[in-house]
């Protein structure tokens, strides 16, 4: 199973990495983030070695601004909301999440680097792990899974060799659709052993829901496992991946619309949600 381009992605190319490109938003209940970055040195060890595959990873988590409920607030949300504990304190109806990145070569040489995207809600983050398929460890897709095939950079005006593109709010909410829909196959959906050997369909249930062509309320197998309400995302982690080690970088910004106003803080603000400690993930070792 190949790793994939998410749905709805837009990619284009880019001449550099220029700073209007994160230009403040003007709307009352939108925040943009300062602008952040990830980059990879030719330096770093693999993260994952199995003696026939390598990856080479650098990765970076965001925590959006969501502000913590009061306890009376926390002890409305009591009750569960399978195949949740609770209902959560934020749902993508009440937060909206965009991603505008820029990736960059920093090689002579072409590069192949995969963008990826995996989600945290309030009741856990997703780590794709590695299935092994006969002799083949093939990684699990993540939540958004987008390869880029970059130039080699001639110059600082070298256009191949830099990619820009947004995951869009219809991106971002399909995602966080996807993790709760990931969250309720991996819970409820039981693997099987037969004569020793364990069939675990989530696997298969899993990747195929972060497959990019296959959009929630549109697919008869997956459908049926999508939750009736749908946590917000609290956050993500975003990484750049490669099969051999590589000078790259990503550079990129995120914007927050609080559609109900009470949600979103200012940035830097210190009472926010954190990353969960709970781990989703299928497969092997993530």
């Amino acid at each position: 199973m190949a790793r994939t381009m998410k749905r709805g992605v837009r990619v284009a190319a880019l001449a550099a990495l220029p700073s209007v490109l994160f230009a403040c938003s003007n709307g009352s209940d939108t925040q943009q983030l300062d602008p952040m970055e990830v980059a990879m040195t030719d330096q770093v060890a693999p993260f994952y070695n199995d003696g026939e595959l390598e990856l080479f990873e650098a990765q970076l988590p965001v925590n959006l601004p969501i502000r913590k409920p009061s306890s009376a607030e926390q002890a409305s949300l009591s009750g569960a909301v399978g195949p949740f504990d609770h209902h959560p304190w934020v749902t993508a109806s009440d937060v909206s999440v965009q991603v505008t990145w820029t990736v960059a070569n920093l090689e002579k040489t072409p590069v192949t680097v995969k963008v990826l995207v995996d989600p945290w809600n309030e009741f856990g983050r997703y780590v794709p792990g590695v299935t092994q398929d006969g002799d083949n460890a093939v990684p699990n897709l993540s939540g958004i899974d987008l390869p880029l095939l970059l130039a080699g950079a001639k110059g600082a005006d070298s256009a191949s060799s830099r990619a820009q593109g947004t995951f869009s709010y219809d991106d971002m909410n399909e995602l966080a659709t996807d993790f709760a829909t990931a969250i309720n196959i991996i819970k409820t959906v039981k693997p099987t052993t037969t004569d020793g050997v364990v069939d675990d369909p989530r696997i298969g249930l899993v990747n195929h829901v972060f497959e990019y062509q296959n959009r929630s309320g549109r697919d008869p197998l997956t459908d049926p496992y999508i939750p009736a309400v749908i946590p917000g995302l609290l956050g993500f982690d975003i990484s750049l991946e490669t099969t051999a080690a590589a000078n790259v970088a990503i550079e990129f910004t995120v914007e927050t619309i609080d559609k109900n106003g009470d949600r979103v803080v200012p940035e830097g603000t210190k009472s926010t949600l954190q990353a969960p400690n709970r781990i989703y993930t299928v497969g092997g070792a993530g």
